[in-house]
């Protein structure tokens, strides 16, 4: 009887321990893509800075390697490139040419790593792909302006003011490398002046 109690006692404080430890731990984990370092908007500004980057904006990074990999579960089949965004700046537009034989693939984060929007050549309209990124006030502001849009454009409210655009083409054969490559030498991320008010 009196061991029975002595469990009972202790229960409510191993509970409040298990509760107090499962949310510090949930907390944690939630916090880490705020707090790192070398998070992937970190070592992909980086990484932009120290890569060849076209006249249209977009910085190849240097290809895969073990070991050596700018992002996680990178695949040396493909060639990638990043555009970073800061939409204090202005609006960020994405313009690439699409081509049903060859896959090109754009994914959109916040500043976290966050992905918020993506599309690929299958997701082209009339083989363009043309994605204006903005924050809500901006997206309304161009909304309000120009009602007369480009039927493919695509409008995305970005979660977080910086941000990256990570670029991926596909070289189907190693001799292929140079044309995935030229792929993305022809994507345009460009910084867009809001319309004035």
């Amino acid at each position: 009887m009196k061991m029975s109690r002595d469990y009972l006692d202790w229960l409510p404080w191993a509970l409040a321990t298990i509760c107090v430890a499962g949310s510090v731990h949930i907390v944690s984990v939630l916090l880490m893509p705020e707090v790192a370092p070398r998070n992937a908007f970190a070592r992909l500004a980086a990484a932009a800075q120290s890569a060849e980057t076209t006249p249209n904006g977009v910085a190849l990074l240097p290809r895969a390697k073990p070991g050596a990999e700018v992002t996680p579960f990178e695949d040396s089949a493909f060639v990638e490139g990043v555009c970073v965004f800061d939409l204090s700046k202005g609006l960020m537009r994405v313009r690439a040419d699409a081509d049903p034989e060859d896959l090109i693939a754009l994914s959109f984060h916040a500043r976290t790593g966050r992905v918020f929007h993506s599309v690929t050549d299958r997701s082209a309209i009339k083989g363009k792909i043309d994605v204006l990124i903005g924050d809500a006030r901006q997206i309304e502001a161009v909304e309000g302006e120009d009602e007369a849009a480009p039927p493919q454009q695509v409008r995305v409210i970005a979660p977080s003011t910086r941000g990256f655009v990570l670029l991926r083409s596909l070289a189907k054969r190693a001799s292929d490398r140079d044309r995935a490559g030229q792929r993305l030498r022809a994507v345009s991320c460009e910084t867009v002046a809001e319309p004035e008010s």
